[in-house]
């Protein structure tokens, strides 16, 4: 499905074209392939393969370059992650600084031990939003934690 809509953020209108029919943004032959969505207004960008020194420098470039054309909210779903190393954790929080630069809502999916576990241990699950499964995503900026976010 496909639909035209538009909003203003952050001072200038930003126009998408909602659809929930993935779309490639990463170059071809990534080894973290990213795939863009737009759903009830938030940028959802999924994240698989492997995140570590190798491709969090090309990981980061193409979520970063996402950023620009977001509304309020980005859903980060990174539940199709198989390793996140140190180099990944520190792409994280460059998205998360840029996010709040840009005054955007960040939010991450992530359910798995793969995830959780160097999150956990790092502290930076407090510094997230992080939702266990897709559908818990906020699809509506305030519906983060406590109604914040």
């Amino acid at each position: 499905m496909t639909a035209t809509a538009s909003s203003t953020a952050r001072g200038r209108a930003i126009r998408w074209v909602e659809s929930t029919t993935p779309t490639p943004v990463s170059p071809a032959g990534s080894a973290t392939p990213v795939l863009r969505s737009v759903m009830s207004g938030a940028v959802v960008l999924g994240v698989r393969g492997e995140v570590d020194l190798a491709t969090s420098s090309s990981l980061q470039r193409v979520l970063l370059s996402q950023l620009h054309d977001a509304g309020q909210l980005v859903i980060v779903d990174v539940t199709g992650v198989s390793f996140l190393g140190a180099a990944g954790l520190t792409m994280l929080v460059n998205l998360k600084q840029a996010a709040i630069a840009e005054g955007i809502t960040l939010c991450l999916v992530a359910g798995t031990h793969v995830l959780l576990l160097p999150l956990r241990i790092t502290g930076l699950d407090g510094e997230f939003d992080i939702r266990p499964e897709f559908g818990d995503a906020p699809f509506v900026v305030g519906d983060g934690p406590n109604g914040q976010d």
